[in-house]
């Protein structure tokens, strides 16, 4: 009787276990590789094909459920994921961590400055090619340099900020002309014995 009783605690242990370990698991499978896939996977995947071995597992299932929504999807969508594929697929390395460091400062801002960045994004789709050319030819902006300085603003504490008049110390006083000195004479040259 004890035994049994040993023996469905026993089981219960080893049903917790399993289902704590299930989602591990899972976790560990690869996303498969590119003859895993399927024909219409590689189809929609196409300009992906070069870069599908380097690519991590997060990556490799996320363009699989891209590539499964891609049936349901307008025309007009098809074509934009097909471009975004192909863009994606010539940028250098560098090009992409600027773009994902781009998008995540975009994430960032506001809501309530998203739509003026919008506006000012559809103004600059519809100028000439020459003048997007320039504007992308400009060197980017810098910020200005202190010299190393660091602003006395800066050394107040933000809270203190509203009253930095009461703490800042009084001007100093105007500075005034040194009087000229007196003419030297030729006899205060010489020493006198």
């Amino acid at each position: 009787m004890a035994q049994a009783g040993r023996f469905s605690q026993l089981r219960v242990w080893l049903i917790v276990l399993a289902l704590l370990v299930a989602p591990l698991a899972g976790a560990t499978t690869p996303a498969p590789d590119w003859a895993a896939l399927t024909p219409e996977q590689r189809v929609i995947l196409a300009p992906l094909e070069k870069e599908w071995p380097a690519m991590g597992p997060t990556r490799r299932t996320k363009w699989i459920g891209i590539a499964a929504r891609f049936p349901d999807m307008t025309p007009n969508e098809r074509d934009r994921i097909t471009r975004r594929m192909e863009s994606w697929a010539q940028l250098t390395p560098e090009e992409r961590k600027k773009a994902r460091d781009q998008y995540k400062r975009l994430q960032k801002l506001p809501s309530d400055q998203r739509p003026a960045l919008r506006q000012q994004w559809d103004a600059y789709k519809n100028l000439p090619d020459d003048e997007k050319d320039k504007l992308r030819s400009r060197t980017p902006r810098t910020k200005p340099s202190m010299g190393g300085a660091i602003p006395q603003e800066w050394l107040i504490p933000p809270y203190l900020r509203p009253y930095r008049a009461q703490l800042r110390p009084p001007p100093p006083p105007p500075v005034e002309p040194a009087p000229e000195p007196a003419p030297l004479l030729p006899e205060a040259l010489y020493p006198r014995y």
